[in-house]
């Protein structure tokens, strides 16, 4: 059973912690009280409802089925960098850049399963976006709404998808109706926001392997996640050149 099989539904615990160990650290590890599970525990419960939401389509998000098994996967891996960001700061559980560091991560594992370049690069995406929906009209956000559409590129429905999943699996003590209410809303923002810019093409993995000759599907949907991360952010310069040099 391959690891996206492992994810159903139902997702089966114990196959996927065979085919991803670097999950097993999660297991048991506290969070803030915004959640009621543990981080493995949440994982989980992120991947059910991301398929609770594909069947319910209360965000009205538009997911075809060939990109269906890259969000479960994205679901799965979104918080595999908990572990080793976790700390605290006066009383308060933080996993501080644990969304950068599981983008890393991220290309780890799937370059070790031996993944196909478009799961691969929606993994990576939304695992270093799938916090930015939650924060995207404060002030000072490093992703205000066009910047991240921008981001998530031809994934945005998907972000959208996985960051209402992640907010519904933690219904801790201080969890309110209006944050769900808030997040509801912030989700639709941000589809109409990446709608606007779209459509998105698709990613063209064909020229980056005539660019990266030899380089494993999964290093090719890293690569091509980091590069659309790096053009949202503006700067000059061709975005693929900088992501091959950060490799």
């Amino acid at each position: 059973m391959s690891v996206l099989e492992a994810l159903g539904p139902p997702p089966d615990a114990a196959a996927i912690l065979e085919r991803v160990p670097e999950l097993e650290p999660s297991r048991g590890l506290g969070q803030s009280p915004y959640h009621h599970l543990d981080t493995f525990g949440h994982t989980l419960e992120v991947v059910r409802r991301v398929d609770e939401e594909l069947r319910a389509g209360t965000l009205g998000a538009r997911v075809g089925p060939g990109r269906v098994e890259g969000l479960r996967l994205a679901a799965l891996l979104h918080d595999v960098a908990k572990p080793v960001t976790r700390g605290e700061l006066g009383g308060r559980v933080l996993f501080v850049a644990h969304d950068s560091v599981g983008a890393l991560l991220v290309r780890r594992v799937c370059r070790r399963l031996g993944l196909a370049a478009l799961p691969t690069d929606m993994a990576v995406t939304l695992t270093a976006l799938h916090l930015k929906i939650g924060f995207m009209e404060h002030p000072e956000a490093d992703y205000p709404p066009r910047r991240l559409a921008l981001a998530a590129g031809p994934f945005g429905e998907e972000l959208a998808v996985l960051s209402w999943a992640d907010r519904l699996a933690a219904q801790g003590p201080r969890l309110k109706d209006e944050h769900i209410e808030r997040h509801r809303r912030l989700c639709g923002r941000f589809l109409r926001a990446s709608r606007e810019l779209g459509p998105h093409p698709p990613p063209e993995y064909g020229g980056l392997a005539r660019r990266l000759p030899g380089s494993p599907e999964a290093e090719l949907g890293y690569v091509a996640a980091l590069a659309r991360l790096i053009a949202a952010r503006g700067g000059g310069g061709d975005p693929l050149e900088l992501a091959r040099r950060l490799l």
